[in-house]
């Protein structure tokens, strides 16, 4: 199989089905609950801890799209997705059966987003997977099914989305398609609607030795906060190496950095209103339990330059 698309829900405004909603220069009315201060510096570019974005080389996301930075202004005026209230919990619905590797591989990401967004998470009861829009593909003496995702969205996720969710996003072990001429794609969402679909078919095996693994769930880890980030209205950064990169390739994925630059987490913590120290040891705890050495070493060396006393 070639690759043809990653990350369909990455092209900004990109959505499936629904009209956009108005914009305005106002910012939402509800704002984020109040978090204890954050060090201004933890918004500063430190060139120890993150890097400029590196020039795209053939293949890459930014040869083949032309994307330009957002400023916070922008961000903070443009009316993004955001908790209310009423609506504070990201919620995961497993598409069609999973196997029990799939399954703990799920219960992993749904922790990984609760510390990442520090908001509520769950796992879903799983739905099957409709008929409706189903395909089967063939290359290599090789068969299998393959959905389309605006099905999925349309008339199983949205009418599916719970009440106190400020996004849904449904995750399956199939192979996904947005239309008949696509090859595939890893995932779609419909930002307005607050609804998503993804596939971890083609991140790599569930089973094997730990190394494989261990890459599989990088993967599905970059994959789903990524996306979840575009469902908070996060665009594509192109400033720096940052999880919000868009990816063209396996390859280019894997090369991709599991923090958010300073400016994205600035843009995150407004959304949220999260204390930033406080997501940082709870990404900690959940990299050493996992037994992750290089993440538990980076964000040691991000609380102390935070905590270190300016000048």
């Amino acid at each position: 199989m070639t690759l043809a698309a990653l990350l369909a829900a990455c092209s900004p405004g990109g959505r499936s089905g629904g009209a956009a909603p108005a914009r305005t220069n106002e910012v939402p009315a509800h704002p984020a609950p109040a978090a204890p201060p954050t060090p201004e510096r933890a918004f500063d570019f430190d060139p120890a801890l993150f890097a400029r974005k590196r020039p795209p080389a053939p293949g890459d996301w930014l040869a083949e799209h032309d994307e330009r930075a957002q400023p916070f202004d922008a961000y903070a005026h443009g009316q993004p997705t955001r908790p209310t209230p009423g609506r504070r919990s990201i919620v995961l619905q497993p598409l069609g059966p999973l196997s029990p590797p799939a399954r703990d591989l799920l219960e992993a990401l749904g922790n990984y987003l609760a510390v990442f967004f520090q908001l509520p998470t769950r796992v879903a009861a799983p739905v099957p997977l409709p008929a409706l829009g189903a395909r089967t593909r063939r290359e290599g003496g090789t068969s299998w099914a393959q959905y389309r995702t605006d099905i999925l969205i349309d008339q199983v996720l949205a009418p599916r989305l719970p009440t106190d969710a400020v996004c849904l996003l449904g995750v399956t072990m199939a192979d996904l398609t947005p239309a008949p001429s696509w090859n595939y794609v890893f995932g779609s969402a419909s930002f307005d609607r607050r609804v998503g679909v993804y596939s971890l078919a083609r991140l790599g095996p569930l089973t094997g030795s730990p190394a494989a693994r261990a890459q599989t769930l990088r993967r599905a880890m970059l994959v789903v906060a990524h996306e979840t980030g575009h469902m908070f209205s996060l665009p594509h950064c192109v400033r720096y190496e940052c999880l919000m990169n868009g990816s063209n390739s396996l390859a280019e994925l894997d090369r991709g950095t599991l923090w958010l630059c300073p400016d994205c987490l600035r843009k995150l913590q407004w959304n949220i209103g999260f204390d930033v120290r406080q997501r940082y040891r709870a990404l900690r705890a959940f990299f050493s339990a996992r037994g992750v050495p290089e993440a538990v070493a980076w964000i040691d060396r991000r609380l102390a330059r935070l905590d270190a006393r300016p000048g």
